[in-house]
């Protein structure tokens, strides 16, 4: 765990003061729960006083006082428990009596305690509401952090008593007596000269030690459980007695009584003429502190588990339902193509609509399955967001017109401009924002508009905004679209269907390249989206244009088709006839394998024969063997059979896929369902290379 290892550094770092510790583990805070502010503080009666605090601006001073009924770590005090509002206008609402006083609209806070006994509260808030509750792991983040400052605080109250005794230790040797009392810390001293060791009653209680027993230096070494924890800490503590250098330890030891128990001591010799002549020392129990870090260890380990089940599950479920959508869709262009009457031909559309629609669906749960567990890739490289807008508007333009709403789309903000992004995830962005825009109007139009303003060296402020005369968002709907699961309310939600997803995809994409989203509507007069992004400059002029749109593919004719044969590597029945009748209507010839080792025998059989396939549609998961190990198979026959352009054709469509088909050795891949023109760019692209090689063979037979 990460927040572990950062609070350890932080605590056994000797160069930071307390205070700088205090504002280091506050700054922990507010960075895993999102918040702004954070606060330690010390309360006594109805005082509150701030102890340690980091916010934006910096405008709280230290030792600022509060009246505590003020505050809303009242009411941790009055509950002596965790506290937690993440949106404060909800609950606990105006009719709390800080709700005037402050703007705050998230605030989560827990008692600190110090030897036990209340010492004051961590608190974190915002000026922002959370858009979801606190979750049981934040809390727990919050406890762990509490349970570490508060084992600070006795740390430095500890030390503290021992930095100001020490003076006084050496003339009288009493400062051993007086730190015995500290609750909760254990106290020791060894004369280095005598070998004397002298336990505390605390230390002796700590370690369940007969009051009356004598300890010697060779009976503490006998407490440490790990013979390699063991060596390492009797090699520091003599280097330390050569140095002079504090030593800071913890140990896993066992008690006289059979426990198990984790302790944290610190050392420090005592030096005279450059001589250490003997070493005083403070120890804490940590054990709870470990078991804390234990079981967070295990939830953590737990919701780890838990989403790996759940991105399997999603990986199953990808295949199992785009192999039948894709058969669906499959034969519903094959049957919009044929002769079929107006009334058939509407029941078809309609069907096609349909399957589109449960497409989309699917997309956006796999989208946002990988944008909450952090795997959503990003390929990035010059984009010209222009030609990708452009790209996009045609299909609009015709939903557009079916509804009689006017688009009007410009790029001139962005004409002439390269950027490094990832051009499927920008197209996302506008295929979701025009996508609900034309859904949600009934009349009137939807403009999109682009904006580009230099910022700085290299970097550019992009701005997309798309703006439509319908139906409008309530100010509290606002709050809300960009949440998962809730972006409409219910009759709007039954009434236009949706995912309640495309929005939070878009926020998530986003911020990913550091930007923001904002909404501006009333009801009944439209909205207006507004997308910023910060994009690199991708330096490259004409040459990254011509990269980003201007490649050509070779247009074979139906003659120079007909010479070629696919094989279709598919164990779906109904997949088989939907690929084969698409690249029938493509011109293309095919063989069917309905697995990877009858594939492979095809593969040798058409070597052998000297009339190799031209171009190989394989997909991954099949019985017998599956596409990746064929792949393999077939890339080992030699020189031709590793000419052949492998296309992946699958149901998968998770990060990870794509790049585990290329690094079996294939040359492309596409997700099902995949429609006839897709198809055929995909083809084109890779028989291209075949023909334009050919034709340069020919004019050039040298």
């Amino acid at each position: 765990m990460s927040i572990i290892k950062d609070l350890q550094t932080i605590s056994n770092d000797k160069a930071l003061s307390f205070d700088k510790k205090l504002e280091s583990l506050l700054s922990i805070g507010t960075e895993i729960l999102g918040l702004e502010t954070g606060i330690v503080s010390n309360i006594q009666g109805d005082n509150y006083r701030v102890l340690s605090v980091i916010t934006p601006d910096n405008d709280i001073p230290l030792n600022t006082t509060f009246a505590l009924p003020d505050t809303y770590c009242a009411d941790v005090v009055n509950s002596d428990a965790v506290v937690a509002y993440h949106n404060i206008d909800t609950a606990p609402g105006a009719s709390h009596p800080c709700f005037e006083k402050y703007t705050l609209k998230s605030y989560l806070a827990s008692p600190v305690r110090v030897h036990g006994e209340f010492f004051g509260t961590v608190n974190f808030s915002s000026l922002g509401p959370r858009d979801t509750p606190f979750t049981p792991l934040e809390m727990d983040y919050l406890l762990l952090l509490a349970s570490w400052i508060g084992n600070e605080l006795e740390r430095q109250q500890a030390i503290s008593n021992l930095n100001a005794q020490k003076a006084i230790l050496e003339e009288r040797n009493s400062l051993l007596h007086q730190v015995t009392n500290l609750a909760g810390v254990g106290t020791w001293e060894l004369n280095i000269d005598t070998g004397a060791l002298i336990w505390s009653g605390a230390l002796k209680r700590m370690l369940h030690v007969h009051g009356e027993k004598v300890v010697k230096p060779e009976d503490v070494i006998k407490f440490v459980v790990d013979e390699d924890q063991r060596n390492k800490y009797v090699a520091q503590f003599n280097q330390m007695i050569k140095t002079g250098e504090d030593f800071s330890y913890e140990l896993e030891v066992r008690t006289d009584a059979g426990e198990t128990r984790w302790l944290q001591s610190r050392a420090h010799p005592v030096m005279e003429n450059d001589r250490c002549v003997k070493v005083i020392g403070a120890t804490v129990d940590i054990t709870q502190l470990h078991m804390d870090k234990a079981m967070l260890q295990q939830k953590t380990d737990m919701a780890e588990s838990a989403l790996k089940a759940r991105s399997e599950f999603l990986a199953n479920m990808s295949h199992e339902i785009r192999t039948p959508i894709h058969g669906v869709q499959g034969m519903l262009e094959a049957l919009i193509s044929s002769s079929l009457n107006s009334t058939q031909l509407e029941h078809a559309t309609i069907a096609m609509k349909s399957a589109d629609s449960l497409l989309n669906i699917v997309n956006d749960i796999l989208d946002f399955s990988k944008i909450d567990s952090g795997n959503m890739s990003f390929e990035e490289s010059p984009t010209n967001l222009a030609d990708t807008i452009e790209e996009q508007v045609p299909m609009f333009t015709r939903l557009a017109h079916e509804k009689g709403i006017e688009l009007s789309v410009s790029t001139k903000g962005v004409e002439g401009k390269t950027f490094i992004a990832d051009k499927l995830r920008i197209g996302q962005i506008l295929i979701n924002l025009l996508n609900n825009a034309i859904k949600f109007t009934k009349e009137g139009k939807v403009t999109v508009e682009t904006k580009s303003t230099r910022y700085g060296k290299g970097r550019f402020r992009v701005k997309l905004i798309v703006t439509d005369s319908g139906i409008g968002i309530s100010e509290q709907q606002q709050k809300l679209i960009f949440s998962p699961f809730v972006q409409a309310e219910n009759s709007t939600q039954r009434r236009y269907g949706g995912t309640g997803l495309g929005l939070s995809i878009v926020s998530q994409i986003v911020k990913h390249y550091g930007g923001k989203i904002e909404v501006c509507s009333d009801l009944g007069v439209g909205a207006r989206f507004i997308v910023t992004l910060m994009l690199d400059d991708a330096n490259a002029g004409t040459v990254a244009e011509k990269a980003c749109g201007h490649n050509a593919v070779y247009i074979p004719s139906k003659q120079e088709l007909s010479a070629f044969k696919a094989l279709i590597v598919e164990d779906n029945e109904i997949n088989q006839l939907v690929i084969k009748e698409q690249l029938k209507e493509i011109g293309i010839t095919a063989d069917l394998a309905e697995n990877g080792e009858e594939a492979v025998e095809k593969v040798k059989g058409a070597l052998k024969g000297k009339s190799p396939y031209t171009i190989i549609l394989m997909d991954c998961h099949m019985p017998v063997m599956d596409g990746l190990e064929a792949t393999k198979l077939i890339r080992s026959m030699g020189d031709k059979a590793r000419d052949i352009p492998i296309i992946a054709l699958t149901a998968n469509a998770l990060t990870g896929d794509k790049e585990k088909c290329l690094k079996s050795g294939m040359d492309d891949f596409i997700s099902k369902p995949v429609g006839v023109s897709r198809l055929k760019e995909c083809l084109y692209r890779h028989l291209s290379k075949q023909l334009v090689s050919n034709e340069n063979r020919l004019k050039d037979p040298a």
